[in-house]
């Protein structure tokens, strides 16, 4: 089952230029990471040994890890190498191993307790795959939490460009992830974030990175005015204007 066609090669280059912006930029980010790692401590029953998080970035959702589960092994990948250098300063008193490449691709460590990922998954190609490699790496016992976005991810975005990801529904990930997971929460929402004009809005996107899923548009100054004319008479209130994030929360625990 595939969702996207995005090219890794841009995802990492799109990312890795966001890195020293991206935490004072990543306003629904963190709160989706604050969101999941409270799904995590509410819904996961045992003290982990080993921990693997993929994507981890900036090390929003790495941080909350540490605090909750400080004495686990952590085994920690992102598709920028540059992100070491970043959490590696989080691992005062833990131990970890930094696992780079794009997830898709590396081998996963084996017999992990607790898998991770907020706000990544919905760049990968083949979810299925992905599935089956979570399902193997995971302990008998393992439990495995992600966020990702749903189809209104950014839609302001998409209405007026026709540019996008491809995002699994909610029943979608269902169907993907249920053969081989009970399913303890599946849930979305809409997080709507203000900003002072569309300008505002694609320096955001570029901040973050999140300008990977909207690439080669508004290559010239007219396109670029046209689609803050057309953005400001769709989705601006008096003051601000509009742009929603849709986030997925999962909590899967490894059937056997």
């Amino acid at each position: 089952m595939i969702f996207s066609s995005m090219n890794s090669s841009l995802v990492k280059r799109k990312f890795e230029k966001s890195m020293e912006t991206y935490n004072e930029n990543a306003y629904a980010q963190r709160e989706i990471a604050e969101k999941l790692s409270n799904l995590v401590l509410s819904l996961y029953p045992h003290t982990p040994a080993a921990i693997f998080e993929i994507g981890c970035g900036t090390g929003l959702l790495t941080k909350k890890m540490i605090n909750a589960f400080a004495d686990a092994q952590f085994y920690v990948n992102d598709i920028n190498d540059k992100a070491n250098a970043l959490i590696s300063e989080l691992f005062v008193n833990s131990r970890y191993l930094f696992i780079p490449g794009d997830a898709q691709l590396i081998r996963f460590p084996k017999n992990v307790d607790l898998l991770v990922s907020s706000s990544v998954i919905q760049w990968f190609d083949n979810l299925s795959g992905f599935g089956q490699k979570a399902y193997e790496c995971l302990s008998n016992t393992g439990y495995m939490f992600l966020s990702t976005f749903g189809k209104k991810n950014l839609k302001e975005i998409r209405q007026i460009t026709g540019a996008g990801l491809e995002y699994a529904s909610p029943d979608e990930l269902r169907s993907l992830f249920a053969d081989d997971f009970e399913i303890l929460n599946l849930s979305e929402e809409e997080i709507p974030v203000k900003f002072n004009s569309p300008v505002e809005i694609l320096s955001h996107l570029r901040h973050t990175g999140v300008n990977a899923g909207c690439s080669g548009i508004m290559k010239t100054r007219s396109e670029l005015n046209s689609f803050c004319n057309q953005y400001n008479q769709l989705f601006s209130n008096e003051t601000t204007v509009i742009l929603t994030y849709n986030p997925i929360y999962l909590a899967l625990k490894k059937k056997i």
